[in-house]
């Protein structure tokens, strides 16, 4: 009987074995776990090529690196739209808004500087007119500073022309010190989606323009994609970054 048992055993070990190893492999394996939900070796590797570009571009922003901002956006967006220009803006700039502002000046009031203009004035000028450099402007609120991130989901649509990187920005916000009359700061952080292009073989900054309504849409800042139309029909594949087991 004791050599019987000892047989079963024998034979057991093994499979179960190779069955704990094949459940340790199923789950540590991004491209074996998607296979499950129909997602394309390609996409997963499409999805480790935007968190390295989305990370450059991030690092950048929070970095005030305006050339390699600049290097991250569509080509058309680049021949229209010059470093500077991105720099006077900071970072908020469609690639249309030259024809948009002269369109609502009669409205707005707002004039479009010249490139000699903006080239002249890199610096802007603090409440006392002191000069002061230019930052990546997350948001209206002058008192948030943004000071890293996390990728929360990478989405790409079906056919791998199109792309949307969702994330959480975290820094410090403060209240105005001058309605509050006290130095009160806390921790913040805002969800932000990037809208990527495939073009020529590399992800871009896809074309973007300012919204039409910005009323009622949060704290931060953003532009949205140029070709609404396309954008609005596209299905997309949903990727977790940490699934990948990216660094």
């Amino acid at each position: 009987m004791k050599k019987k048992k000892e047989k079963i055993n024998h034979l057991l070990k093994p499979r179960l074995f190779t069955a704990i190893l094949g459940l340790i492999f199923s789950i540590g394996s991004p491209q074996l776990m998607y296979a499950k939900n129909g997602i394309r070796p390609q996409l997963i590797e499409e999805a480790k090529i935007l968190f390295d570009r989305e990370k450059q571009l991030l690092k950048a922003r929070i970095n005030v690196d305006w050339d390699k901002q600049h290097s991250l956006q569509h080509p058309d967006f680049r021949k229209k739209i010059s470093v500077e220009e991105l720099q006077y803006f900071e970072g908020f700039v469609g690639s249309d808004y030259r024809e948009k502002t002269k369109q609502n000046s009669h409205i707005s009031g707002s004039f479009v500087p010249s490139l000699d203009y903006i080239k002249k004035n890199q610096y802007k000028k603090d409440p006392l007119g002191f000069p002061v450099k230019r930052r990546y402007k997350w948001s209206n609120d002058s008192y948030l500073t943004i000071k890293s991130y996390s990728l929360e989901k990478i989405s790409i649509s079906k056919d791998g022309k199109y792309a949307k990187v969702n994330m959480m920005l975290k820094g410090r916000q403060r209240l105005n010190p001058a309605i509050v009359r006290a130095d009160i700061e806390f921790a913040a952080q805002y969800p932000k989606t990037d809208y990527w292009e495939k073009i020529n073989g590399n992800w871009v900054i896809t074309l973007l323009s300012t919204p039409v309504n910005t009323s009622g849409t949060g704290i931060l800042k953003f532009l949205v994609p140029n070709n609404k139309k396309s954008w609005g029909k596209t299905e997309f594949v949903d990727l977790n970054p940490a699934d990948l087991k990216l660094p």
